[in-house]
């Protein structure tokens, strides 16, 4: 796993868990894509979707009920690649996820090995 993309929500819920979830993945040599590193401009889209090309893996962090972060996991999924979630809850994860490998927060602290092998062996 040489390159990933962060999908998130802009927001408190998360962002503690996204910086230590980027320090640990940069840690490893991971290459980071997140929106946020984007420009905003009408192309926004296309260029999320330049970035999830690139990328090895997309994980998706669904804290709170979020189309856009939904539909990123989606788009990866129909490009043959691997998505992750990290959800506080199984609840949170629409109906045509459910099948997508999830770690549940709660959990995640004590699975960082387990992240890193999925992206490596998903």
């Amino acid at each position: 796993m040489n390159k990933v993309f962060l999908s998130h929500v802009f927001n408190e819920k998360e962002s503690d868990y996204i910086q230590l979830l980027k320090d640990e993945l940069k840690s490893h040599g991971v290459q980071i894509y997140e929106t946020n590193h984007l420009e905003i401009k009408d192309e926004i889209i296309s260029a999320i979707h330049d970035s999830i090309n690139r990328c090895d893996l997309l994980i998706a962090f669904m804290i709170d009920n979020n189309l856009n972060v939904a539909y990123d996991a989606g788009y990866t999924m129909a490009k043959g690649k691997k998505v992750l979630i990290i959800s506080a809850d199984y609840g949170e994860i629409p109906f045509y996820l459910k099948t997508v490998h999830t770690i549940l927060l709660h959990d995640y602290f004590d699975s960082s090995c387990t992240l890193l092998n999925f992206g490596d062996n998903g």
